[in-house]
């Protein structure tokens, strides 16, 4: 090998170990990893999200548009989901490294087939209204008991409840789906009636819309909750179709 081709291999191998060394450590250092993730079909944001980190098991909420931000290694996996949503995993350490990435996380909805569907007749409003004095975020929750074919990070919940502020939220969450099941009554009961006409597909859509506190629905009458959801479905009405 003469002194030319001598010195080129040298180079090369040199580059070559420099690029395996800078690899090996940006995969080794921190960065931080933000995004928002959303409901695939409906691409409505999802506010009632956890990000777990694979490896070291720590884990965090999102905000209330579903937006995150952690701090992580490249290499580290990272899972999130809500309930009622399959877990989904994402890992950037084949990516190009930066320091900051942004990644938009779609989630799909869990669907199970069941052997036999019961249909139930529309409740009456004294019925549902029981259930709105009902609302409201206990003082005490446990997760014991949470079904476990509801999502699959279930047992994350119960990991988190062992902190009183994780306890906290999930309770907040478990009011929301209940105060979301009243109004899904209220607006059969309201279609049933011709006051308002909605699809089932756009039930969820009209409840982020409507963005009703527990106080409103349990201080108001019967009448005053009709007009406040029939005036907001009309201006709903135009606004999304």
């Amino acid at each position: 090998m003469n002194k030319s081709s001598l010195i080129t291999a040298k180079i090369i191998i040199a580059f070559t170990a420099f690029c395996f060394c800078f690899r090996s450590s940006a995969q080794t250092a921190s960065v931080t990893i933000s995004g928002q993730a959303y409901d695939k079909e409906s691409k409505l944001p999802l506010p009632r999200l956890m990000i777990i980190n694979k490896r070291t098991n720590n884990g965090m909420f999102a905000d209330a548009e579903g937006k995150f931000s952690i701090s992580a290694l490249q290499t580290d996996t990272i899972m999130l989901s809500a309930v009622g949503f399959n877990l989904k995993k994402i890992c950037l350490k084949d990516s190009i490294f930066k320091k900051q990435y942004f990644v938009y996380v779609p989630l799909e909805k869990l669907y199970f087939t069941l052997k036999e569907v019961s249909v139930f007749a529309t409740r009456n409003l004294n019925e549902i209204q029981q259930d709105i004095n009902k609302l409201g975020i206990k003082k005490t929750y446990t997760v014991q008991g949470l079904d476990g074919i509801a999502s699959p990070i279930t047992c994350l919940y119960e990991r988190f409840s062992k902190f009183g502020k994780s306890k906290q939220k999930v309770a907040e969450w478990e009011n929301e789906d209940f105060k979301r099941d009243i109004l899904k009554d209220l607006f059969r009961l309201y279609i049933k009636h011709d006051i308002i006409d909605l699809n089932e597909e756009e039930f969820d859509a009209f409840i982020k819309y409507l963005n009703l506190s527990d106080q409103f629905m349990q201080n108001s009458t019967q009448l005053e909750l009709i007009m406040a959801i029939k005036g907001k479905y009309e201006s709903f009405k135009y606004r999304w179709k």
